[in-house]
């Protein structure tokens, strides 16, 4: 057994979400030539994949200890937003609610998109949406994002405010992203995440992504640890990992108690000699 301290305050929990089932992943299962085609363009969750979310979220709620997430971090694209949705809202939406919700009702067409409710803020963590968080980028029309102010109007309670344009600048038909870049841009964002006032934080992403950001992590640690890093993602898999800033520029330890020879009492500073 080899141990390690970092104190608290330079540390995040966090929970790594992969996306569930998507009509694309159907698609290309039977053909991987389907990737390359705009039929499958910012694919929905199939009805299996609202089932994987769901059962996540049967999961959560049943563990021992309730698992407590401060934010959600999710990336923009369709299915990573009703992942989210379907892991950690968890109620429906009806005109009786109270606020917006997060995701409203969508109709079915098959082979395309479920039907599904509305669906509540109630219990739900704040969402924010960050393209660092996105799927390999370039030539699958599955992982091109749709005009910011759709998804504006089908999750209003979700947070866009850091998608900078409309329209997708960041994919492209004639490139596909290098391995490295991606592992580039993951490690921007664990970076991103450190940032962040919140000590826990859900992640949902995408199996390319979380592979390859976590290929930046553990490569000197023991095989058994490395095979849980950089292990492939299925549909819908979470895993958490305890992100640690070993050069210490963390937040305040909300926790921390200075002890020693003074007490604040009543909003004086008692000094005892």
């Amino acid at each position: 057994m080899t141990l390690g301290a970092v104190p608290f305050r330079h540390t995040k929990v966090i929970h790594l979400v992969r996306h569930g089932q998507g009509f694309h992943n159907v698609a290309g299962h039977k053909d991987s030539a389907q990737y390359l085609s705009f039929d499958w363009e910012d694919a929905h969750l199939t009805d299996f994949g609202w089932q994987q979310a769901e059962a996540l979220h049967r999961h959560i709620q049943n563990l021992p200890e309730q698992l407590q997430v401060d934010l959600v971090v999710s990336s923009p694209l369709t299915r990573t937003l009703e992942t989210a949705t379907g892991v950690f809202a968890g109620q429906a939406w009806s005109d009786d609610s109270q606020g917006i919700p997060v995701m409203r009702e969508q109709s079915g067409l098959q082979d395309r998109q479920a039907k599904r409710q509305a669906m509540s803020t109630a219990g739900c963590p704040p969402i924010v949406a960050h393209e660092l968080c996105r799927e390999h980028l370039g030539r699958h029309p599955c992982d091109k994002r749709r005009t910011l102010s759709h998804y504006k109007k089908q999750f209003p309670a979700v947070d866009f405010s850091l998608i900078e344009t409309e329209e997708d600048e960041l994919w492209g038909s004639d490139f596909r992203e290098e391995k490295e870049q991606i592992k580039a841009r993951g490690l921007k964002f664990m970076h991103w995440l450190m940032t962040r006032p919140e000590q826990r934080i859900a992640v949902v992403s995408h199996s390319s992504f979380l592979f390859f950001t976590m290929a930046n992590f553990g490569l000197h640690t023991p095989p058994l640890i490395q095979g849980e890093l950089h292990r492939w993602y299925e549909n819908c898999e979470m895993r958490t990992i305890v992100l640690s800033d070993d050069a210490g520029s963390g937040n305040l330890d909300s926790l921390w108690f200075p002890g020693g020879h003074q007490l604040q009492r009543e909003g004086k500073l008692l000094i005892h000699n």
